[in-house]
């Protein structure tokens, strides 16, 4: 009895977190991602607490967790202990789209009965880095479609601008062999064969301003981190970070090791963060091109239609505002949570990795990168318009959906809708069940 009051109280203790709810995707990641470290058979759970979970995942219960709390170590124990609350009938939980209600009730609706932890249940449920590999994964996920729409995108401006092609020429590529920019490069080449606008180098044609001629570059770095973190992603969510570890063969355990911290996550959270913002700062300047006419080749200031009522309209000033705006907001996140080790645990715990920050800030990166690249659709498919020039055939579908959903602005009108919709237009392009555009593949180096 004493045992088993220890472990209910771990639970009970350890939800201490605070802020708004994680959304139903990351938590049942999160149920999942446990279920499979709990399946190694090396942190000493007994079965039947597994399979009650397994049992909760299945029947389509949904864990009240706070996002904030956990310091990455030992594991994210606060979000962890909400995730795991109801298996005992505390908590809040819902089914499927319903309210939030107390989890012995959401248990009952489930067909469920609350479970009794003993042994070290309670511990083996919360002791490990499931909060951030959840939103990681999910975030990875989103990323290696942003990547392929931010190629999509780019290629639009450098058709919109008259750029040239030997940017991305294999040869180039290969004189700086990175695996992301050979990728990148050839990705750029795939969906700009046949533009009519992208043209050779020659004599007397300046040199593009780096945020066209470096494509490449940049977007071969976003893949690269991506990549990265994915490899070491993998190998955490396939890993034991629990402490004790058994041996599978009971010869053998450990008190005294340290799988729970999640330094390896917080770290590559926070490459993959700082590269895609990067994707971000880029795309936001080649929206600056775009409406500037002193850069645009030829094009209208702010790219307002020649039929506009004169004075009477700002164009697409204000997106690249927006776009301005996201930018400067994810610089200011940009600081490492990997960096922030705060003592806990009245100093036993004195080195904390923070990845859970690394990992909501990397979602929220991908989210915000989304939106800057919507921007530079809608200004990049209305500066093809104003020149009458189609866009290469890899990227007319997504330039014809685009058009269903937002036409070519001739008058002002309300700007928000334009962005969300071309928002959306983008994503079912790389991420829809009918894209016409390749995703970027889930893999690592």
């Amino acid at each position: 009895e004493k045992n088993q009051a220890q472990q209910r109280n771990l639970l009970l203790s350890h939800a201490a977190g605070v802020g708004p709810a994680m959304g139903e995707p990351a938590v049942r990641a999160m149920m999942a991602l446990r279920l499979n470290v709990l399946a190694s058979g090396q942190t000493g759970v007994r079965l039947s607490t597994a399979d009650a979970l397994l049992a909760a995942l299945n029947a389509g219960l949904v864990p009240h967790v706070p996002q904030q709390g956990s310091v990455g170590a030992c594991g994210d124990l606060a979000p962890l202990a909400h995730m795991s609350l109801p298996l005992i009938g505390r908590g809040k939980a819902r089914i499927a789209s319903g309210g939030w209600i107390e989890g012995a009730k959401a248990l009952e609706q489930a067909g469920l009965a609350p479970i009794e932890l003993s042994g070290r249940d309670g511990i083996a449920c919360i002791n490990g880095t499931e909060q951030t590999t959840a939103i990681a994964g999910l975030a990875l996920a989103q990323a290696c479609g942003l990547i392929a729409a931010a190629e999509a995108v780019s290629v639009l401006t450098l058709e919109a601008l008259g750029a040239l092609d030997d940017s991305f020429d294999r040869r180039v590529a290969e004189a700086k062999p990175h695996r992301g920019q050979l990728d990148a490069s050839a990705a750029l080449r795939r969906l700009s064969a046949g533009s009519a606008s992208i043209s050779a180098p020659r004599p007397g044609r300046l040199r593009d301003a780096l945020s066209l001629r470096c494509i490449p570059q940049v977007l071969g770095a976003g893949r690269d981190a991506v990549a990265h973190a994915i490899a070491t992603f993998e190998i955490e969510i396939n890993s034991v970070n629990d402490n004790p570890i058994f041996s599978r063969e009971g010869d053998w355990i450990t008190s005294n090791s340290g799988n729970f911290h999640g330094q390896a996550m917080a770290e590559v959270c926070d490459y993959a963060a700082n590269a895609l913002t990067t994707l971000a700062v880029i795309s936001e300047r080649r929206c600056a091109r775009l409406i500037d006419h002193h850069l645009n080749g030829g094009l209208p200031a702010f790219l307002i239609h020649p039929d506009a009522a004169p004075g009477e309209n700002s164009g697409f000033m204000i997106a690249q505002y927006t776009a301005a705006a996201l930018v400067a907001e994810l610089r200011q996140r940009s600081v490492p949570g990997s960096i922030q080790s705060v003592p806990t645990c009245a100093n036993t715990e004195d080195h904390v990795p923070m990845a859970p920050l690394s990992a909501r800030r990397l979602e929220f990166v991908v989210a915000t990168a989304w939106q800057v690249h919507a921007i530079e659709l809608l200004l990049a498919a209305q500066a093809l318009d104003l020149r009458g020039v189609p866009a290469a055939p890899a990227l007319r579908p997504l330039v014809a959906a685009l058009r269903l959903q937002v036409p070519m602005m001739v008058d002002d009108r309300l700007m928000a809708d334009d962005i969300e919709e071309a928002e959306k237009c983008l994503r079912a392009a790389v991420c829809g069940p009918t894209a016409s555009l390749p995703r970027v593949a889930w893999q690592h180096r």
